[in-house]
């Protein structure tokens, strides 16, 4: 990945990013004092923990313990890549992000992936040049007489066509190999015994859209009986199709990234249609089977997810596939359903025929998880034949033990007693001696989430010595620690720490550089200042570390006063020095009692600084 410039973040984009602004498009922040609260985006809770604090341009999750800056939370909430974060953050702030020209590799990285951007961009434009002209009249007819798409959707959706030429694209954009090889990269032109030809002939083109807006991949639909119907874009340096969702940057952009639900739904144009409908939370997965990803991707947006499918066998078994997906990484507080059209509809021609509302009805009647489970798994037994029955029984009860959270597990059994015949308490009691192997998606999660308790029992651990608070108040109060350097002659504590042998001093040397050479640093500065160092664990776990530097006034929590963090600060100097001090005493004492008076010299220093305890000057 190409390597960004650390001043840019530090000077340019933190400073001019407001947290409070940002975390506040996908949450609904709530004032509390000099600080903001909110319910956590991370996990599901009834009662807010969730904290902004603008001041140190951070925030901290008292619950599951997620904290950060800006890019942190970006990272986190849209599964992003350091670098993917920074752009976006930068993209939507007006600011133009400064790599580090000085390293080849990161420069020719960074040139190339706005080539390739720039490339599916110009294709997709030459495609919409092509459908408005003579050429593209079938495509035309075919959106707005076929498909019912209006002038306005078209242009929107950036549609196109592909003509017949099968050098098109190298004709109009190939004038070196380099940029033939490129497009040979992005899947738009392929090589084959009979040389290189465009992906795409004479077929209806349809843009796909990453969640930052940038174009991907093409979905080239034919209008005749060419097989196959729809030709998709192969996998490329900036297109992993399992990732992505079509549809999901509108449905972000028309929802400020809270959309009430997001409805999956099994094709482009149905995409495109109930969209033009009135429907802004469609998306369609792309030519494969939901994916786990796909599904964590819409649960990082919003709480309710419907898949929506045609109410034929191939329907019923893609929502089967979708339930199956879902059941390992299902959460409290997030909820699937079921929807299904009838057999001769799908969502495009019931929204044209019917109108929306009655796509929305069958949405509004979704079936739960625990009902379409049952009632799948019902319809493939003979609940008459006594044998049928127990396979039936034994089967879904299998499949309900698989289900992460109880109270769907209760909700199940509950459905599954009429069917059956058997009561709750009977089949709770079937439930509990029945073993499953958990699925190995359910298995890597729940090593992560005891991963990510264990991380939070270090940091309470990491901060029991007075080494640890020292290095948290540097961490949390930069700026006063950066006020008082030269005053606290923090370089000869440094020095003194070393020389008595004091665990962290190293650490504690290169935090305090990195505040001296960092101009107004704050918390969130020094996240970054730390990335990817040998310093990021420790700042990591106690910039989060409770130091009681606030008090509550007027029901608002408040921070105390400058000078008295201050005081804090010599205080903790001094708590850090003291024990070290009277342990160095102790050994010189008994040097000095076996006649080694070379060490009277050194003992009565330290009991100056045992006596004095002055650190500030």
């Amino acid at each position: 990945m190409p390597f960004i410039k650390k001043s840019f973040i530090t000077e340019k984009l933190l400073p001019n990013v407001p947290i409070e602004k940002v975390i506040g498009q996908y949450v609904t922040l709530k004032k509390s004092g000099a600080n903001y609260t909110c319910c956590c985006p991370f996990h599901h809770e009834k009662t807010p923990s969730f904290s902004v604090t603008p001041a140190k341009q951070m925030f901290y999750c008292f619950g599951c313990k997620e904290h950060g800056n800006v890019i942190d939370f970006i990272m986190k909430l849209k599964n992003l890549s350091f670098p993917e974060a920074v752009e976006e953050i930068a993209q939507n702030a007006g600011l133009t992000v400064e790599y580090d020209t000085t390293n080849t590799r990161s420069k020719e990285e960074v040139d190339l992936q706005k080539e390739y951007y720039d490339l599916m961009d110009r294709c997709a434009t030459l495609y919409t040049q092509v459908l408005n002209s003579p050429e593209g009249a079938p495509g035309l007819e075919y959106f707005s007489k076929n498909r019912g798409l209006t002038r306005d959707t078209i242009l929107k959706c950036r549609l196109g066509f592909a003509p017949k030429n099968p050098h098109f694209l190298q004709e109009r954009l190939c004038q070196d190999p380099k940029t033939e090889q490129k497009l040979i990269d992005l899947g738009m032109l392929v090589r084959n015994d009979y040389g290189v030809h465009s992906m795409y002939r004479n077929r209806v083109m349809i843009p796909i859209f990453d969640r930052r807006g940038r174009i991907i991949s093409f979905g080239g639909r034919t209008m005749g009986d060419d097989k196959p119907k729809y030709m998709n874009t192969k996998e490329t340096p900036i297109y992993r199709k399992r990732n992505e969702l079509f549809g999901l940057y509108e449905v972000l952009k028309a929802n400020n990234n809270r959309p009430p639900r997001i409805v999956v739904v099994e094709g482009y144009m149905d995409v495109i249609s109930v969209r033009q409908a009135g429907c802004t939370y469609a998306v369609a997965s792309l030519g494969t089977a939901t994916t786990p990803e796909q599904i964590k991707e819409m649960f990082r947006y919003t709480d309710k997810v419907v898949c929506c499918y045609d109410g034929d066998s191939a329907g019923r078994h893609a929502a089967w596939h979708a339930l199956e997906t879902v059941t390992p990484i299902l959460q409290d507080g997030k909820e699937i359903r079921f929807a299904f059209l009838p057999p001769e509809h799908d969502p495009d021609s019931l929204v044209r025929e019917q109108g929306l509302g009655a796509f929305v009805k069958f949405l509004d009647e979704a079936m739960s998880y625990p009902e379409f489970l049952i009632v799948h798994k019902s319809q493939s037994y003979d609940l008459k034949d006594p044998n049928s029955l127990s396979n039936f029984i034994s089967d879904t009860i299998k499949l309900i033990k698989a289900i992460p959270l109880v109270s769907l597990q209760s909700v199940a059994l509950k459905l599954l007693s009429k069917p059956s015949g058997i009561s709750e308490n009977q089949l709770y009691d079937m439930l509990k001696q029945t073993h499953v192997e958990q699925p190995r998606a359910y298995v890597a999660q729940e090593k992560k989430e005891q991963e990510q308790i264990a991380k939070n029992e270090v940091s309470r651990d990491f901060f029991k010595t007075p080494m640890r608070k020292l290095m948290a108040f540097i961490i949390q109060q930069p700026t006063v620690v950066s006020n008082v350097q030269r005053e606290f002659a923090l370089d000869e504590f440094v020095a003194l720490c070393k020389r008595l042998g004091v665990k962290g001093a190293d650490e504690l040397e290169g935090l305090l550089k990195i505040i001296a050479k960092t101009p107004d640093i704050t918390p969130a500065k020094f996240i970054e200042q730390t990335r990817q160092t040998a310093y990021e664990k420790i700042v990591r776990l106690l910039i989060s570390a409770p130091l009681n530097l606030t008090f509550e006034s007027g029901g608002e929590i408040r921070e105390i006063p400058y000078v008295d963090r201050i005081e804090y600060f010599a205080d903790i100097l001094s708590e850090v020095i003291t024990k070290p001090l009277k342990d160095r005493a102790k050994i010189l004492s008994v040097e000095m009692s076996q006649g080694k008076m070379d060490a009277l010299s050194e003992y009565t220093q330290i009991q100056k600084e045992i006596l004095s305890k002055d650190l500030k000057s």
